[in-house]
């Protein structure tokens, strides 16, 4: 009776460990990472959906496809896309929307309403951490807000 008890109990702690180490397994977002965070700028709630990493045509350079989701909260219609957004890396240098690739979003987003999309950036296959910069190209003057990404380990 006592070896069955020993055997049940060990078998019920090697069950939670399996589930403890499967579910830290599952969790490759990054501890400091900001996917999921929304920040605002100029009447506009800005989220960091999704982030993926994409093969590139270019050996050295990969694809980052990042889902955003934009709510505007002001009171007049405003303007989002994947130009609004650069990405820059741990060296400094910043790189523009990738403009061949035709899923780039961009639209007009009425009063109170919510625009959804992906933009694509090529960046170097060395660039594990990088920040998304929201900086839109305009003459009046623009909050900027930033989010920091740290790519998951394959």
């Amino acid at each position: 009776m006592k070896k069955r008890k020993s055997l049940l109990t060990l078998l019920a702690l090697s069950l939670t460990l399996v589930m403890i180490l499967a579910g830290c397994a599952g969790n490759t977002k990054a501890a400091n990472d900001d996917i999921g965070k929304t920040r605002t700028a100029n009447d506009l709630e800005i989220t960091l959906v999704n982030v993926e990493m994409k093969d590139s045509n270019d050996d050295n350079k990969q694809m980052v496809k990042i889902d955003f989701s934009v709510k505007n909260t002001g009171k007049e219609e405003s303007g989002a896309g994947a130009g609004d957004f650069i990405i820059k890396t741990k060296d400094g240098k910043k790189y523009q929307v990738y403009g061949l690739n035709a899923n780039n979003f961009g639209d007009v987003i009425p009063a109170g309403k919510t625009l959804k999309g992906s933009g694509y950036y090529e960046i170097p296959t060395n660039q594990k951490v990088f920040t998304v910069l929201y900086e839109p190209f305009t003459e009046v003057a623009m909050d900027k807000v930033a989010w920091e990404i740290t790519i998951p380990i394959k």
